[in-house]
């Protein structure tokens, strides 16, 4: 197994190669989710699989996050990665990075009792970073990580969604 390049080439590399072929930048995740029995389900993603359940007050086993759960750890994961990536670009030394995230849902939604958004009402996360760099450079750092998370970014606006159903007898 060859050695990993660091973290700072790659990025700079990944950045370069955009820049000079934006169609190189175009990047299509997949998940294949298969039903268990229960509320359980398994995602495939590349080489890993998680779980999701719901707790048991929500009729699961608790045996996972719940889908709504792992929404918010995707969006903290993006949040911290997306500091660490432009820590690394504008050279911040960061000791570390926390999010604490919530999420407010009304379940009437979901449970076509009310005629409610069925999903996140309001997100909000903190982030704590640790770090001995200046204040501007951490200005910086805030400004630029706190526009340009991925997940962010799609929750923020109206992603259309296209769903299409097969069904077999």
């Amino acid at each position: 197994m060859s050695e990993r390049r660091p973290l700072k080439d790659i990025l700079a590399s990944r950045k370069a190669l955009f820049v000079k072929k934006p169609e190189a930048a175009v990047y299509r995740p997949s998940v294949t989710t298969e039903w268990k029995g229960g509320l359980l389900n398994e995602n495939r993603i590349r080489t890993h699989i998680i779980m999701s359940d719901y707790p048991v007050p929500s009729g699961g086993d608790d045996k996972a996050p719940n889908p709504m759960e792992m929404m918010l750890m995707a969006l903290g994961s993006c949040v911290s990665a997306v500091y660490v990536e432009y820590a690394i670009m504008l050279d911040v030394d960061l000791e570390a990075v926390n999010v604490e995230l919530t999420g407010d849902i009304d379940l009437r939604g979901l449970f076509n009792v009310a005629d409610v958004n069925s999903g996140f009402n309001h997100v909000s996360y903190k982030v704590r970073l640790k770090t001995s760099a200046d204040e501007g450079k951490v200005r910086e750092l805030i400004d630029l990580a706190g526009s340009h998370c991925p997940v962010s970014s799609t929750m923020k606006l109206a992603t259309p969604v296209a769903a299409e159903v097969s069904v077999e007898k």
